[in-house]
């Protein structure tokens, strides 16, 4: 298992009077490493959101197969396209790559340093200059430790409010004080990405003079649930997926009545009904010591499939208490997700006359577990 999740947001605004936000973002995850990639477009507008666009792509595309950092810059000359009343071909880029054990590089052109805050405190960020052709690029090698922040920001966020609220703009220094006041380990990244871009909006009083993007990335502990849906199909193999279920280091969660009986008879604990959780199509969940949630089976994962298909997000079911809301919570706050699928077969749900979902449990986990991919979650799937 991975030993830190890097959580990653970003939020943008686009310049006055544009449509397109002439920086872009781009964020690439693999079992390796996280890379993010920020670029500031010369100009601003369609043009500059296409150079802005290439050269992330480029920078993440290139570090994810490992090529030198000469390469990728040589690569970026060669591909955009040259101003021809400035006489360059650039746009501005901070490239971060985070591995697995902490490991972090850095490399800035022309760009606003990023800023390394650990226990609200903004840390000096080492490092070297390199001339590569014309281009003078800062690298940097970092250690980072689990709850650090890492915020990368455009030229637009550091010149919020110059020549208005601040003749000198929001300024390098007064977004760090900001950062240091806003951190704690109880927000996420989306919360403080949120609050910057919307203090930069404030300061140019909604009508922002340059694009304006930043990337906010936390380091933190990953998130783990395991789901076991279903009894084995050999009865000898309960107790080892019982074993397995609750050795797991992340919130459990038991589907449907007989697993949890299972789970039950082993720890010697009575499963109580919280007739409080009942929905009209969704049965009551379960309380059972030692487990997150207990629900019912077949009903409630086909109720969170839908809730998934349809797009549901965490602000819409936090505060509901049925078991499919509940258990839809747990996947989204989530980041890694085992499934343990039990293939004993359940004589009611082969009943033609019912509907088809009581027929296809293995189905609507896979179903499931292919919505939650494409929600960047990890999922693994055993079957039992």
């Amino acid at each position: 298992m991975n030993d830190i999740f890097v959580e990653v947001a970003h939020t943008q605004l686009s310049r006055y009077g544009e449509e397109l936000c002439g920086d872009s973002v781009s964020i690439e995850k693999d079992e390796q490493s996280t890379i993010i990639s920020l670029s500031d477009g010369l100009g601003s507008g369609v043009k500059a959101n296409i150079l802005s666009t290439l050269t992330t792509r480029i920078i993440v595309s290139m570090l994810k197969r490992n090529s030198p950092l000469d390469e990728v810059v040589d690569t970026l000359a060669e591909t955009l396209p040259v101003c021809k009343v400035r006489k360059i071909a650039y746009s501005t880029f901070s490239a971060i790559q985070v591995f697995q054990n902490g490991e972090a590089y850095l490399a800035e052109f022309d760009c606003p340093p990023v800023f390394w805050i650990r226990s609200g405190r903004v840390m000096h960020v080492e490092g070297t200059e390199r001339k590569i052709g014309n281009r003078v690029i800062h690298e940097s090698n970092m250690k980072l430790r689990k709850n650090d922040w890492l915020v990368c920001v455009s030229d637009g966020i550091v010149h919020a409010g110059i020549g208005g609220v601040w003749n000198l703009g929001w300024r390098w220094e007064k977004i760090a004080s900001f950062l240091e006041s806003s951190v704690n380990d109880h927000i996420d990244a989306e919360v403080l990405a949120k609050k910057i871009i919307e203090t930069t909006d404030r300061l140019y009083k909604g009508m922002p003079g340059d694009d304006a993007t930043c990337v906010v990335a936390k380091i933190r502990p990953p998130r783990r649930m395991i789901l076991w849906a279903g009894p084995p199909e050999k009865a000898s193999q309960d107790m080892m997926v019982t074993e397995k279920f609750l050795a797991y280091p992340g919130k459990k969660v038991l589907s449907g009545g007989t697993t949890g009986n299972i789970v039950s008879r082993f720890i010697g604990k009575t499963i109580e009904v919280n007739l409080d959780s009942m929905k009209e199509d969704i049965p009551p969940v379960g309380v059972l010591p030692g487990v997150d949630l207990v629900t019912e089976g077949i009903l409630t994962l086909a109720a969170v499939r839908r809730l998934l298909k349809h797009g549901v997000t965490m602000e819409d079911v936090i505060y509901k208490t049925d078991g499919a809301c509940r258990l839809l919570v747990l996947f989204l706050e989530s980041d890694e997700i085992s499934v343990i699928t039990g293939m004993a077969i359940n004589p009611a749900h082969q009943n033609p006359k019912l509907s088809g979902d009581l027929s296809l449990k293995a189905r609507i986990l896979e179903e499931i577990t292919g919505e939650l991919v494409k929600l960047g979650k990890k999922v693994t799937m055993e079957y039992f």
